[in-house]
């Protein structure tokens, strides 16, 4: 980790790191029920991560000791089931389990806080009309298909997990920068190698609560900030093509490689837009312990009634649009005694009409118009070479680099952020996505120095960083 003074190194800890690798063993295929005289069947999948974490910050007095956290990354039950060759219907859920996953920081992961892991959330649950090749519907809560990032199924991208960075606006919920309650027509033509998707989803809907991560002021850290309600209540469209130049990627999703058996050159891109999605000047109210409010934030040298809640307040009527922009491409191709090469790009603007200048609310500001998932602009660049040769009976060994760059129009309380992450890993296939094993190291780069979330201090006050180091490895078990 790189301090404004002074600098520490990631820390010992591989040992238990490795531990993770030997978690899991085969996988098989899922059981499927068969019923009626149409093809009709309901198919059963469970799927697993567990994830090890080193990172060089986050323990000791002054949190710059490195701390190593194991959690259960993905943890699902899937069921689909089909009428006939139409209709059907697709159900997953998720553990409540949290991530430590971030580039501001870390936060704890469910099983250290919550003593049985209990909640479980229904991430995905959606009618299926499969009409014809050329068209297709999903009908409830489904993926947002602006990026391929975001349609790579999270079981199988190509490097440990996907990009932090390329999810569409709204919110620290998966279930709304990842998936929206809508209704999407997808499908493809001249031989599967155009392919569209098109949907209208409910969008930005009422005000949402986030808890103030890091501030300047630490009397904030840790308060609810509400954030306003959205301006009207429009829908969110959303759109994206692709072009398959070489052989077709069928389906209504993506896969980060197809382990050579096919040539790919794909290039897509997306676009989204919801009309009046956040207002446009908008300042805090504070509510305090004793009943009182001001549109002052508490003097941090003053004792004074401890901030309850920081409310969103518009001062007006007047609203913005959320517009986004994607683009992507995917090229894989086997070269014979070489191995099989994959590139894969994907380019994400979000923007929000420059809100963030004039709505200066913590709320608005975490949840909706900037943040991780707000007002910003970036790319990434992944490579890999899965080699020729086998290890193990059925292994494969594949090798990757990853690149990204990002600009944020406000982060962590510093407008025109900068992000950058580097690294590289090497995925170990046991059973290709069934039984996976992949490590990764990466490193993240600030272009202003800022507070992580839980991260070090100087004294009493979070410490600024240019940058931290993160060693992670995943076991993956899907079946």
């Amino acid at each position: 980790m790189r301090f404004i003074n002074g600098s520490t190194s990631i820390a010992a800890g591989l040992g238990a790191l490795v531990l993770g690798l030997l978690a899991f063993g085969a996988a098989q295929a899922g059981p499927a029920i068969e019923f009626g005289e149409n093809g009709g069947y309901l198919q059963f999948d469970l799927k697993g991560q567990v994830y090890v974490e080193n990172t060089d910050f986050g323990a000791g007095r002054s949190g710059r000791t490195a701390r190593t956290d194991m959690h259960f990354q993905r943890m699902r039950i899937a069921a689909t089931g089909m009428l006939d060759s139409t209709y059907g219907f697709k159900w997953q859920t998720c553990g409540n389990i949290g991530t430590t996953k971030s580039a501001l920081g870390y936060s704890l992961a469910a099983q250290d806080v919550d003593w049985n892991d209990r909640d479980v959330r229904i991430i995905d649950a959606y009618g299926v009309a499969n009409f014809r090749p050329e068209f297709n519907l999903k009908v409830g809560l489904t993926k947002i298909p602006l990026t391929r990032a975001n349609l790579d199924d999270c079981f199988s991208p190509l490097t440990l997990d996907r990009s932090m960075f390329v999810y569409s606006a709204y919110g620290s919920s998966p279930a709304k920068f990842s998936r929206d309650v809508g209704v999407v027509a997808w499908g493809h033509a001249v031989q599967e190698r155009l392919a569209y998707f098109a949907g209208a989803f409910q969008g930005r809907e009422g005000s949402s609560s986030t808890s103030i991560p890091v501030s300047a002021n630490p009397k904030l850290v840790g308060v609810t900030a509400v954030s306003s309600a959205a301006p009207m209540n429009n829908l969110e469209y959303v759109a994206r093509v692709h072009v398959a130049l070489l052989d077709p990627e069928p389906g209504s999703g993506y896969e980060g490689t197809r382990f050579g058996d096919q040539r790919t050159l794909t290039v897509g891109g997306g676009v989204a837009y919801q009309g009046a999605a956040a207002f446009k000047n908008v300042v805090n109210t504070f509510y305090f312990a004793d009943g009182t409010t001001s549109a002052s934030p508490p003097n941090p040298s003053v004792q004074t009634p401890a901030v309850m809640k920081v409310v969103a307040t518009p001062t007006n009527d007047e609203s913005v649009a959320m517009t986004a922009y994607s683009a992507d491409v995917l090229l894989e191709y086997p070269a014979a005694q070489l191995g099989v090469f994959t590139f894969n790009a994907q380019y994400l603007s979000v923007d929000f009409e420059d809100a963030y200048r004039t709505n200066t609310a913590s709320g608005d500001r975490l949840a909706v118009i900037t943040g991780i998932n707000g007002q910003k602009s970036g790319h990434f660049l992944k490579a890999a070479l899965l080699l020729p040769m086998t290890f193990g009976a059925d292994g494969r060994l594949q090798p990757y680099g990853i690149y990204e760059s990002w600009d944020f129009a406000h982060l962590l309380g510093y407008n025109d952020q900068k992000i950058t992450q580097s690294g590289g890993g090497l995925n170990y296939y046991v059973r290709q996505q069934n039984v996976r094993l992949t490590g990764e190291y990466l490193w993240t780069a600030f272009g202003i120095p800022t507070e992580l979330i839980n991260g070090p201090k100087t004294g009493s006050a979070l410490a600024k960083v240019t940058g931290f180091a993160t060693l992670r490895l995943m076991t993956q078990v899907v079946f």
